[in-house]
């Protein structure tokens, strides 16, 4: 006899039935500790029991452990309903909607599309909404990139209570199956955001609907 760690498909496998061979044992989520015979040549104890390791050498028994039928129906049914609730709670994470997602865009984005962004970020950040909205903004060339929104913007933002943390980037390929909407600062702007589209639409996969995501605004 000795102390074996073993693994059952549900602990309900076990206290009715190895009342005689496991009269004391330590139940610790699906792992438990108990003293069992086991032959040398059998690693498996019965269906859904199996030995883990043993510190000591395995002496021989007559027979191997079997667990009751009705242990063994009890196990499947702890599993199956396990099975079920891990089910139902991806799906109901799955229905959960995702944010909005919106991102801005001017030529250099150190200016207007930054600007756009943290008063965006502002007004829903004062209404409680950060959840509901995904923001952020780009330029449609990369000749700031990895730069802060420009010095002045960002004072007169600032002046008015509104901070900008933006950091340039280019607009690239995956906005459009990122972004449900992507608003241009103005005509030159989205007719370039749609050329780009056009561009990389023969070299990756891009959504059939990416031009109707653009829009355009005219700035103040």
């Amino acid at each position: 006899m000795v102390n074996l760690l073993v693994t059952c498909r549900a602990p309900a496998c076990l206290p009715n039935s190895l009342p005689s061979v496991a009269p004391k044992y330590n139940i610790d989520a699906t792992r438990f500790q108990i003293p069992l015979p086991l032959s040398n040549n059998s690693r498996t104890l019965s269906p859904g029991l199996h030995l883990l390791h043993s510190p000591y050498p395995i002496p021989n028994s007559p027979k191997p452990i079997r667990l009751s039928s009705a242990a063994a129906a009890a196990a499947a049914a702890a599993a199956d309903a396990g099975e079920s609730m891990a089910t139902t709670a991806a799906a109901a994470a799955a229905e959960e909607p995702k944010p909005f997602a919106v991102l801005f865009v001017c030529l250099g984005n150190i200016c207007r599309s930054p600007a756009a962004e943290a008063v965006f970020t502002d007004l829903v950040r004062k209404r409680g909404l950060q959840s509901k909205f995904r923001i952020d903004s780009a330029g449609t060339i990369g000749y700031h990139e990895g730069r802060p929104a420009d010095s002045r913007m960002r004072a007169a933002a600032k002046r008015r209570g509104i901070e900008v943390t933006s950091i340039s980037r280019p607009i690239r390929p995956s906005d459009f199956r990122e972004f449900d909407l992507v608003l241009a600062m103005d005509m030159q702007n989205r007719d370039d955001i749609l050329s780009a589209y056009e561009r990389w639409r023969f070299k990756e996969p891009l959504p059939e609907d990416g031009p109707k995501k653009s829009a355009s605004v005219v700035a103040a």
